[in-house]
């Protein structure tokens, strides 16, 4: 007697280790690998013959030669796509659309970005050569498209939106994939006001590595933040830190920066006697285990983005180990992680900034203080993407309708 025939998955993603959305990538992969009856198996840069220049991240045909070779190998019944305008490109849309025909397999998409809605990923404008987030209206409006979109000039940004209009007229991904899976409700709106409407929300999981605690009650007058994350002009350090001072540093004790980027040095000038104060620390990148018991040392976490996010799972980590985080309120910082509990948010101005560290020393005080943080397991993921790409006995798509 022959067994069941295996349900057969590919995972496609541009790289395997650079930030979240490829510790999302091998999550999937991992999880995918538990299901029975299932036979998964991963397309990324390790499957690529050679190095790839950077320049084929416009059109990569050795990665669409590749994609092609594995699908003819693998047969697919179904394909999830986290990452692909990177190093695949979207060289290899028109691929996953010819197999898709021919074999009839369903594609799904995660967006851990917003490329597929505007020109710059990370939801940002540059007037003046200042980055500014875009608001979601301007999706659905002309003005988008006069938008200064890149920071490298009139040309670059020119060149940036042809390539992005030609891929979407020849290739348009919503004819690719079947459905979007949007780690936030923020990035299911922002699809929604391009007309992307086949989606459906399915939270990205939190490393398992994160020993969970519960929240401790603390009277401290003074606090000692942290700030995790790349050091880059979107991520808002530089701001968050001019706004401290226009508010006298009202009850920050000091600051801890764990991460690195391009832009440490010019802060590290800027903010010298700060640092020569001891009220401003830059730690470097650390590893997970020792970023997370380093992080327990401090009172709460700061997240200051300026650009829209997505789903900062830095909101999720700081919840499992106890600790609360203000988020600058704009974008999906706004709204993502809300169920939490452990926000408190503060808006461009000294009195708000103020008025959101009154509310920390008020939250920080409460000893039936308790964070929800259960929808973002990995056992959660498990069984949402399960159901979602139909695995197991998750055989009637209207069971997505339970996790939207």
């Amino acid at each position: 007697m022959g067994g069941t025939t295996p349900t057969k998955v590919l995972v496609i993603n541009d790289y395997v280790r650079k930030g979240g959305a490829e510790e999302v990538y091998r999550t999937s992969v991992d999880v995918l690998r538990t299901l029975p009856g299932v036979v998964t198996t991963s397309f990324d840069e390790s499957s690529l013959p050679g190095k790839s220049s950077m320049a084929r991240r416009a059109w990569n045909p050795v990665a669409a030669r590749a994609l092609s070779e594995t699908i003819e190998r693998v047969r697919p019944d179904r394909v999830l796509v986290h990452n692909y305008h990177g190093l695949m490109s979207p060289a290899i849309l028109p691929v996953l659309a010819r197999y898709k025909r021919q074999l009839g397999f369903r594609t799904f998409l995660t967006c851990h970005d917003y490329h597929l809605v505007f020109y710059n990923p990370n939801l940002l404008t540059y007037p003046r050569g200042r980055a500014t987030a875009l608001p979601l209206s301007t999706l659905a409006s002309p003005r988008r498209l006069i938008a200064r979109a890149s920071p490298r000039g009139i040309a670059h940004d020119a060149i940036k939106k042809l390539h992005w209009h030609m891929v979407n007229t020849l290739f348009n991904p919503a004819d690719v994939f079947d459905l979007f899976l949007c780690p936030s409700a923020y990035m299911r709106e922002a699809l929604a006001q391009r007309g992307l409407t086949s989606s459906v929300l399915l939270l990205n999981p939190v490393s398992t590595d994160i020993v969970p605690e519960q929240p401790k009650p603390a009277t401290r007058e003074q606090f000692d933040l942290a700030f995790v994350g790349r050091v880059e002009a979107e991520k808002g350090l530089d701001e968050f830190l001019q706004l401290a001072l226009r508010a006298q540093c009202h009850r920050i004790s000091s600051i801890t920066v764990y991460g690195d980027g391009t832009q440490r040095e010019a802060l590290q000038i800027k903010y010298a006697d700060l640092i020569a104060a001891r009220r401003l620390r830059f730690a470097g990148r650390l590893d997970h285990g020792q970023l997370f018991t380093a992080l327990r040392t401090h009172d709460a976490l700061v997240l200051p983005s300026i650009w829209a996010e997505n789903a900062p799972l830095v909101i999720v980590e700081a919840a499992m180990i106890g600790l609360p985080v203000l988020t600058h309120d704009i974008g999906s910082l706004s709204t993502f992680g809300d169920e939490i509990g452990n926000k408190i948010k503060y808006g461009p101005t000294p009195a708000s900034l103020v008025s959101a560290l009154e509310m920390l020393r008020q939250h920080l005080g409460d000893s039936r203080r308790h964070y929800h943080w259960s929808g973002y397991t990995r056992q959660h993921y498990t069984e949402s993407i399960a159901t979602l790409l139909q695995l197991g006995k998750a055989e009637n798509l209207d069971l997505v309708a339970q996790c939207s």
